[in-house]
């Protein structure tokens, strides 16, 4: 059956009728957008084809990046439709920049074309060095397109390229948060050899569930996301007509002062996760801090902001930033000493935060909050400290250890000078240095005292002598 013919059996159906004021769907499609969006959706999960017209008139009307991202992904969702996987579709058009990101990267592999991408030198080393560093999430699939395509011996000489990939936790890529976007990359892409995964859906705790359901997807936080791209793009505001403002600064000014502010808010929690959210706060704190302080202390913001920070859906680091810029503190360092709550990277980075923002010693906190091996670094000593195993899956002292000092390139041995002033300074309750304490009870842990170089001008250096005053001064 040809697109044409399979086209109008589905415009039979209980859709959006093929011609609607005079207008094809498609051009229908394109003077309601973003508000068609689910109509589109709609027909994809009927089977509707994108035919050659169809491309054709969205490639005259919508700008070059909106246009590839329809072409592309409506393609790709009759490809769903035909595997009986069309309750994916959604997930599919409205996932978000990692995905997407993900799909344009293997598309521009797998065909050898870098269409979707703008870099002019070194153009296959560019796209893996962007992906592994903003699609780390999905880096197995990119890898595997980088072998599947002859592009992996290329990339791998390259040392930028080289220095990402061994900071790779090996742990943390195969650890999935969302099965159904794996499933649609699995289905899309099945050549394509990717390790096992395990999906942390079924292994996170209460708390990670009602924070899901704290933040959704709306049509404001569409629009946002929206008008945030036109500020960070540098570009005039496509749409959104409705909206007062000739700029994109101006209509998100007009959105925060037509919606409640806790809807607002809300919206923005939502998008936490990306740099979307930090381009607007920033926007808004110029304009409205005292309002927008008082509005993220209203105890129903409050306690959705703390419960989204506490499991790590609210994470951008430029994000974190500007809140603690806003006078945000997430608990007093009493209480953080109290409830013993250090127990995961991501509190971790929220203890840092709280005590580290206030600092007189220029540290670079954006390094802090984005450096995984400066927090793992931080994550080792405050073990030490305690004499617990708390931040790794490793089960004793001497296989956590050995993992690290065996190989060479691990990252914690950069800054291995620094864990061994804590195994030398923290002290069991009997007054054992803790690395006499773990040469004795764990024989054959690799903890000899090779006289580690010291570099104290470091931000992570700085940072140890606040956290731990004792040890690093």
């Amino acid at each position: 059956m040809d697109n044409s013919t399979n086209n109008k059996n589905i415009f039979q159906s209980e859709l959006p009728c093929e011609k609607k004021n005079g207008h094809s769907i498609i051009q229908e499609f394109i003077n309601n957008y973003p508000y068609g969006v689910q109509d589109l959706i709609k027909l994809l999960e009927c089977g509707y084809q994108i035919t050659y017209e169809d491309r054709k008139i969205m490639k005259e009307q919508f700008p070059t990046d909106t246009y590839k991202y329809y072409a592309t992904f409506s393609r790709l969702a009759f490809k769903l439709y035909q595997e009986g996987q069309a309750e994916l579709i959604t997930t599919l058009i409205t996932s978000g920049a990692d995905l997407s990101g993900t799909i344009y990267t293997i598309e521009a592999l797998l065909s050898n074309k870098p269409e979707y991408f703008s870099f002019q030198t070194n153009v296959w080393v560019c796209i893996a060095n962007n992906a592994i560093t903003h699609y780390k999430n999905h880096w197995i699939f990119c890898e595997a397109a980088l072998k599947q395509s002859g592009k992996w011996e290329e990339v791998y000489k390259a040392e930028s390229f080289l220095r990402k990939h061994n900071k790779l936790d090996k742990n943390e890529i195969i650890a999935w948060k969302k099965p159904k976007e794996y499933k649609i990359l699995k289905l899309l892409y099945p050549q394509l050899q990717v390790p096992a995964v395990r999906f942390l859906e079924d292994e996170q705790p209460a708390p990670y569930q009602t924070a899901i359901s704290l933040f959704h997807k709306t049509e404001l936080s569409d629009m946002l996301e929206t008008l945030s791209m036109s500020i960070e793009k540098e570009r005039p505001v496509w749409g959104y007509h409705h909206i007062a403002g000739a700029t994109a600064e101006e209509k998100i000014n007009t959105l925060w002062h037509t919606f409640p502010h806790e809807e607002f808010l809300e919206a923005l929690f939502y998008l936490a996760d990306h740099k979307h959210s930090s381009s607007i706060l920033n926007l808004l704190i110029k304009e409205e801090a005292n309002e927008i302080r008082d509005a993220i202390h209203a105890p129903n913001t409050l306690h959705k902001l703390q419960t989204g920070l506490e499991v790590g859906r609210i994470y951008h680091p430029e994000f974190l930033l500007l809140l603690w810029e806003l006078g945000y503190r997430h608990k007093k360092t009493e209480d953080w000493q109290k409830d013993n709550s250090l127990t995961n990277t991501t509190k971790m980075r929220l203890y840092c935060l709280d005590k580290l923002f206030d600092n007189t010693l220029n540290i670079d906190l954006k390094e802090i909050l984005t450096s995984s091996s400066i927090i793992q670094a931080v994550c080792l000593i405050e073990d030490i400290r305690n004499n617990r195993i708390t931040f790794t899956n490793h089960p004793n002292w001497k296989s956590r250890i050995n993992s690290i000092r065996s190989a060479s390139n691990h990252p914690l041995n950069n800054y291995w000078g620094y864990i061994d002033m804590a195994l030398d300074n923290f002290h069991t309750k009997k007054g054992q240095s803790m690395r006499t304490y773990l040469c004795q009870k764990e024989p054959g842990i690799k903890l000899d005292n090779k006289e580690e170089t010291i570099v104290k001008e470091t931000n992570l250096y700085k940072a140890l002598t606040i956290l731990y005053p004792d040890i690093y001064n």
